[in-house]
């Protein structure tokens, strides 16, 4: 049939109705929501769609980082860069605070109070986080030591179809908790006191509230211990958590308390093994105490040269006074200590420093900690904030690290003083004879001077001997003039800087010098009836001249140097010096046995309390070699008592 003639109009009609149905059609093409949300999530989920998609943890940005988002595409801002949990929180039911990964929460508590937190399946299964740089190598040779209810922790790790999670695709959940601050006694204190009643955590993976009322299958109680719990378990959905204050009439207050999850490592840390802190010595108001050895590198590996050049040094520590009961019950916490301890970070009484003092000339950390009472018994604390690199939010072990406490005790008299450091005597570590009108750098110069002017004498005469002869030359094929020189100044430093005690200490293997004298305070000793005090010119004087004529320190003991100093002199230098030691009661009366069990009952450089209780002596029987003089050189205190 053919067409119909349309008019001009008509014509003009029908194309402007063509027209607008095409445009219509392209408005629908290109603005259809379901078309393009196809298109979109066809971008997103690259490859097989089949398997489940893991969703990113977004975090409200702060106005202030707009820049950042501006040049960074969406998909790539994740948890990771932003660690302040606040979606998890925003996620949590009523009732109940959020935990997010490595992130503490931090409360008060009334006693008799329960209180709820979740550390939900999004945190779980969650990104973890970022790693910070450690310490130098050498520090894992002790374990840490971390008690947890194993047994409970397998009947936790069940779910409703009572299927072990074993068999699921789990993950590790580390829950810690430190208590920070704890209530006060309301009543009269009768007795010494064993501090208040210790917080109690509650874990479930079934139950919202865990706590006192819940208690059955699938939760799990701990109480703290010294204010610190610790559990691990395996999760893959929320953990549940309770921290409960017991009833208690005898404490009023409230307690403060730090609780965090993590899927990295324990964020709060305790080390119940060795208590990684040696006491050094100390006088009436300050002690020296040193941690073990850090590493044992040699000096020329990169470990060791990493260790001593620390700073800040990684270690800190904590001192309270035993008489005191303000930390009793915190003595796990590091946030407890921080905020507790009489010796503490915050203050100006340590200094602390690396040092390779000792035995074995290893790394290890040093506290000189200043502000003590006399005659006073301390707990002494290893710590460590963080995790010696960083701390706090995020942070994988940002809630410190705390060892197992041990104990020091400061000296009565004020006429020792505890030097350290010293220029030429570098091993010298211990109070000496001492006057307190004397400054401490000034007694350092005195001691440590006239030790080096006597090893200059000595270090001539040693000149005169062939050292660098043939091998068939020398005068040992096992020792040598390096040899000598050391054990030379080892033994030196010993005899000019003795090491001073009380004079009203009763050990017996002490040495009474200077009973003649006045003390400092202008009293004097009654000797008159004992003879062997009043008239033997060993408890009269002192072995170094020096200390009777400039530093007049009264009446001290002095712990005798160890035998095996004079031995090693003996046997490592050539006869020709003339070095011998005495025999018998003189050799007795003159110098010290070390102790097998790490006690320090005779002097040697670089000694500290049960640090060296392994120590057996290398060397051999004693030689007995005569005195005499070389090339002007005199050989003193060989024989001296």
């Amino acid at each position: 049939m053919p067409c119909p003639k349309l008019s001009p109009l008509q014509a003009r009609f029908a194309a402007s109705l063509a027209a607008t149905v095409f445009v219509a059609l392209l408005y629908l093409l290109f603005t259809s929501p379901h078309l393009a949300y196809a298109v979109d999530v066809d971008s997103i989920l690259r490859g097989d769609h089949n398997h489940p998609v893991s969703l990113e943890l977004f975090i409200p940005v702060d106005p202030n980082e707009l820049d950042f988002l501006d040049s960074t595409p969406v998909s790539e801002y994740t948890a990771q860069e932003h660690l302040d949990g606040s979606d998890i929180v925003q996620r949590a039911p009523a009732g109940i605070d959020a935990l997010a990964n490595n992130a503490p929460g931090l409360k008060n508590i009334r006693i008799g109070e329960t209180q709820h937190w979740v550390f939900p399946k999004e945190a779980v299964a969650g990104p973890k986080s970022p790693s910070t740089p450690g310490l130098p190598a050498g520090v894992g040779r002790r374990s840490e030591i971390q008690a947890t209810n194993n047994d409970a922790l397998d009947d936790l790790e069940r779910r409703d179809d009572d299927t072990p999670l074993a068999t699921r695709a789990t993950t590790k959940v580390h829950i810690t908790a430190n208590t920070c601050l704890q209530p006060s006694l309301n009543t009269t204190q009768q007795a010494k006191d064993a501090g208040p009643p210790q917080l109690r955590l509650y874990i479930s993976q079934t139950e919202e509230k865990p706590g006192p009322d819940t208690v059955g299958s699938g939760v799990v109680v701990f109480d703290f211990q010294g204010g610190y719990a610790v559990a691990d378990l395996n999760a893959d959905g929320d953990v549940y958590l309770g921290v409960s204050a017991p009833n208690n009439t005898r404490y009023a207050g409230v307690y403060n308390y730090e609780i965090a999850a993590s899927i990295d490592g324990p964020f709060h840390r305790y080390d119940s093994g060795s208590p990684f802190l040696y006491f050094v010595d100390g006088d009436n108001g300050a002690a020296l105490l040193q941690t073990d050895d850090t590493t044992q590198a040699q000096p020329d590996d990169e470990a060791y040269k990493q260790w001593m050049s620390l700073d800040p040094p990684p270690y800190t520590m904590f001192a309270h006074n035993m008489n005191d009961s303000k930390i009793m019950g915190l003595e796990r916490s590091y946030c407890g200590l921080s905020k507790n301890a009489q010796i503490r970070k915050n203050g100006d009484n340590v200094d602390m420093g690396m040092t390779n003092r000792g035995l074995n000339h290893k790394p290890k950390e040093q506290f000189y900690v200043k502000g003590l009472n006399r005659s006073s018994t301390y707990y002494g604390f290893l710590a460590m904030e963080g995790n010696s690199t960083n701390s706090g939010n995020g942070v994988v072990g940002g809630g410190g690290k705390v060892w197992r406490a041990m104990n020091f005790t400061t000296k009565t008299g004020d006429n020792c003083a505890v030097l350290y450091d010293l220029e030429f005597c570098s091993e010298v570590a211990y109070a000496v004879p001492s006057n307190p009108g004397i400054r401490i750098a000034d007694l350092k110069s005195m001691y440590d001077d006239h030790a080096a002017d006597v090893f200059k004498n000595f270090s001539r005469s040693l000149q005169q001997i062939p050292c660098n002869a043939a091998n068939n030359a020398q005068y040992s094929l096992a020792r040598n003039c390096t040899h000598c020189e050391a054990a030379y100044k080892q033994w030196l430093c010993a005899v000019t800087i003795p090491r001073c005690q009380d004079y009203s200490s009763t050990l017996g293997f002490l040495q009474p010098r200077n009973v003649a004298q006045k003390f400092i305070n202008g009293s004097t000793l009654d000797i008159n009836n004992d003879p062997s005090l009043q008239f033997a010119v060993v408890n009269n004087s002192s072995r170094n001249p020096l200390i009777d004529e400039m530093i007049k320190p009264g009446p001290y003991k002095e712990v005798l140097p160890c035998q095996d100093l004079c031995f090693e002199l003996a046997q490592s230098c050539p006869s020709a010096l003339g070095f011998g030691c005495p025999e018998g009661k003189w050799l007795n009366a003159s110098y010290g046995r070390r102790s097998a069990n790490g006690d320090i009952t005779c002097s040697y450089l670089g000694a500290a309390y049960f640090l060296n209780a392994a120590w057996r002596s290398a060397v051999g029987s004693p030689q007995v070699i005569l005195g005499g003089v070389l090339g002007g050189f005199v050989v003193l205190w060989t024989v001296s008592l």
